[in-house]
């Protein structure tokens, strides 16, 4: 299993020390995501900045971008990402039906509003490559917008890439217990 040192701020240069107190910032402390990628801070400064748009800053509703990112993870078997969005999208009002459904990963009998389904249509084509569907590009930018379309693509490419740290360097769940999937 390839691992990378779980970095804490008392192991960096005062250059990755202002950077790690930077990351912070917004956050509830640092994962252990951030926390493999602070072994290269300038890098995960940058990824930090993207992040700090996404889950902040973007066109978004929170419901929406949670979605997005609870979806990417769900297509891409992502219990890190998963167990670390549950609190946040309970926050930002996605209803725990809307969760479970996902959680279950069945679209085709899915019970939601329209732009929950084309949200989470649009995950689904972020992780696996695919182009987005007019019918679904036209539905979401009449209800999130050009911007907002755009915010949500990033936000699933986001993850889809955080995924990809987590995988590749065996990041430990932010919880214990039985992964969800």
């Amino acid at each position: 299993m390839a691992k990378l040192p779980l970095i804490e701020r008392s192991d960096l240069d005062d250059e990755g020390k202002a950077i790690f107190d930077k990351l912070i910032g917004p956050r509830d402390g640092l994962s252990g995501m951030y926390r493999t990628l602070m072994n290269h801070p300038v890098l995960a400064d940058h990824v930090a900045g993207l992040g700090t748009y996404v889950r902040y800053e973007s066109e978004l509703d929170g419901d929406i971008r949670e979605l997005g990112i609870l979806a990417t993870a769900r297509c891409l078997g992502a219990p890190f990402v998963w167990e670390k969005h549950i609190a946040p999208a309970e926050r930002a009002g996605l209803p725990n039906h809307i969760i479970e459904q996902v959680l279950s990963g069945d679209l085709a009998t899915a019970d939601m509003k329209k732009v929950y389904l084309y949200t989470w249509q649009v995950a689904q084509d972020v992780v696996y490559q695919r182009s987005i569907a007019q019918k679904t590009q036209d539905a979401l930018i009449e209800e999130i917008g050009v911007k907002g379309l755009l915010d949500l693509v990033v936000a699933c490419g986001m993850y889809r890439m955080i995924s990809s740290v987590v995988f590749s360097f065996d990041v430990p769940p932010p919880e214990d217990g039985i992964p969800p999937f």
